[in-house]
């Protein structure tokens, strides 16, 4: 209802002059190699680094703090620190586009309009891209009761519309 009434003149939702996802992925970053970093320093009892403070965005202190800690650790620490790093890469990579599953794409769907269980009014940004058997890169819609025109839908994968990757210029012209 509020974006339904909003004009020029009300408060609300205004442009950020910077990619909002891209500061919150730096932030996460800082935040799980600080993390990494404090768990890796007390078994090889090596004295930990203080906490990132207040604008600090630059993970590499403790990302190479955590990288020389677990040369001098046992091997089982390495396991236990995969997850962690893996979740770094990950979150870097869909912030730049280089993982294709998973990747939001930015765009609002034309036929559900981004309306989800957490967006009932629209808005949101339902495509993702994913990885279909056969290593075939598609989009598939989200959003809830998403009903494209049959002519339009490249095919259907459980339940929602999905584009392989052959039939995205067509899409494109629709967005």
């Amino acid at each position: 209802m509020e974006r339904y009434f909003r004009n020029n003149l009300s408060w609300g939702e205004s442009p950020a002059p910077c990619d909002v996802d891209v500061l919150q992925t730096v932030l996460d970053v800082v935040v799980l190699a600080d993390d990494l970093a404090a768990e890796l320093g007390p078994p090889a009892h090596c004295p930990i680094l203080a906490p990132p403070g207040l604008g600090q965005l630059d993970a590499r202190p403790w990302l190479s703090y955590s990288l020389a800690r677990l040369w001098e650790l046992p091997e089982e620490w390495s396991d236990w620190a995969w997850p962690i790093v893996q979740r770094i890469y990950e979150r870097t990579a869909r912030a730049l586009g280089m993982m294709y599953h998973g990747q939001t794409v930015r765009v609002v769907c034309p036929w559900c309009q981004g309306r989800t269980d957490e967006q009932p009014v629209g808005g949101g940004f339902t495509w993702r891209v994913e990885v279909l058997p056969g290593n075939q890169i598609a989009i598939v819609c989200h959003g809830t009761n998403c009903s494209p025109p049959a002519n339009l839908v490249g095919t259907w994968l459980w339940g929602r519309p999905c584009w392989p990757i052959t039939v995205w210029e067509k899409l494109a012209h629709h967005v």
